[in-house]
């Protein structure tokens, strides 16, 4: 036990810290252990989740990723732009395709890295230039704000009314 405590000191310092923060809210205000808090954190937090979750994929093969933040915003353009093209779809269509852009993306850099035996962080930072060179000339560095409605309606995942009357809910 005591050599675990050793070797990851760091981490343990770190999770104190959480504890006491946590202990501390929970005292300063009557909301912060609440389930409605919990849905909130999970909404506002879900893009981070996602992101985090696929880099800690990369992280534990080993490897770096430099470009995942760009070739995300490739991919939400570009899905963005299918989904218009093909006429509508739902959110299920929609995840379906990010996923197979984000993957064909990925290959990208996983060739560079295992064809040409690269660096990842190399390898990475170099496909980053290039999808957001790619995404800058071809979309003029203008965003899309003509969404239709099929696509800014809020899906409902799970809802429960709370004992006060609100609600919470993840979308």
């Amino acid at each position: 036990m005591r050599r675990f405590v050793r070797s990851h000191a760091t981490e343990l310092a770190l999770l104190a810290v959480i504890a006491v923060i946590c202990v501390f809210l929970s005292f300063a205000t009557d909301r912060f252990f609440t389930l409605g808090n919990a849905f909130d954190l999970l909404n506002t937090s879900s893009v981070n989740i996602i992101f985090a979750v696929g880099l800690l994929v990369v992280l534990v093969a080993g490897g770096i990723d430099i470009s995942f933040a760009v070739a995300a915003s490739v991919v939400q353009y570009l899905s963005a732009t299918v989904l218009g093209w093909v006429g509508g779809g739902n959110w299920i269509i929609g995840v379906i395709i990010a996923g197979a852009l984000g993957v064909a993306l990925g290959c990208i850099n996983a060739f560079l890295i295992h064809g040409f035996r690269i660096i990842s962080i190399v390898a990475t930072i170099s496909t980053f230039n290039i999808f957001f060179g790619l995404l800058m000339f071809f979309t003029g560095g203008v965003s899309i704000y003509n969404l239709p409605d099929w696509l800014t309606t809020r899906v409902v995942l799970f809802e429960r009314e709370m004992a006060d009357g609100s609600w919470a809910e993840i979308t």
